[in-house]
């Protein structure tokens, strides 16, 4: 069993055909303060990704937000909370997904209004190209690119963003895993990255279990931190 979490950087392998995958942010406590203006913390709940494969190299995804808590200590403190948006994502493997040492995969998606309370009620998409490489001694290597077209709901433009993440995983004992990550992204309209360090253990119960915990720290100003607890599984 391959997933897309608990790092950012996505897996380059897709579902097996016939097989559903679910995987999901149990809870995540995320807060990042503004410019020491203001302090936002966020409560997600079952933030999950459900995988269904669809061919030997190719799946389908929904990732369904499916309830979060926004709060905002300012002068005027705000809250929000309620069920968000919904992305659809097509994962085509390149190769890998039959063995060898590296793997490649292309990821389109388009980002659902879905969200009333929580979410900019735009419509956004872009591509993924996540690659992967297992290396000697139990240690393992991924990559990605996404490319995004994001909405600014204060500035009412779209933007591009370009966000490269870069994570190494190694393998403790036969069940018992962890990964470290440095994830970025750039606006292309702002001359400033905002980037996180990740990490965390990964527990793999079974074949088909897998649970996981972790950080998400910002390297950046106006970045969130969140500390998140995960579970995967396999039908």
């Amino acid at each position: 069993m391959s997933t897309d979490r608990p790092d950012a950087t996505e897996s380059a392998y897709s579902v097996d055909a016939g097989h559903f995958q679910m995987e999901t942010d149990v809870v995540r406590l995320g807060q990042q303060r503004f410019d020491g203006e203001a302090n936002q913390q966020q409560v997600a709940l079952n933030h999950a990704n459900l995988k269904l494969g669809l061919t030997r190299h190719m799946d389908l995804q929904v990732v369904v937000e499916s309830y979060t808590i926004q709060t905002e200590d300012a002068e005027q403190p705000v809250r929000r909370a309620g069920f968000g948006d919904v992305t659809l994502r097509l994962k085509r493997n390149l190769w890998g997904n039959d063995g060898g040492t590296t793997a490649l995969a292309l990821m389109p998606f388009v980002k659902l209004p879905t969200g009333r309370s929580c979410g900019n009620r735009a419509w956004e998409g872009g591509l993924v190209v996540p690659f992967a490489w297992q290396l000697p001694r139990d240690w393992s290597f991924g990559s990605q690119l996404q490319t995004s077209w994001n909405r600014d709901p204060e500035a009412r433009v779209h933007y591009l963003e370009l966000a490269p993440t870069v994570t190494v995983g190694h393998d403790l004992y036969r069940t018992l895993g962890g990964f470290v990550e440095v994830a970025g992204a750039w606006d292309t309209r702002a001359t400033a990255w905002a980037a996180t360090l990740n990490g965390g253990p990964i527990w793999r119960v079974s074949t088909n279990l897998q649970l996981d915990l972790g950080i998400n720290l910002a390297l950046t100003r106006n970045t969130e931190t969140s500390y998140f607890l995960g579970c995967s599984f396999r039908h």
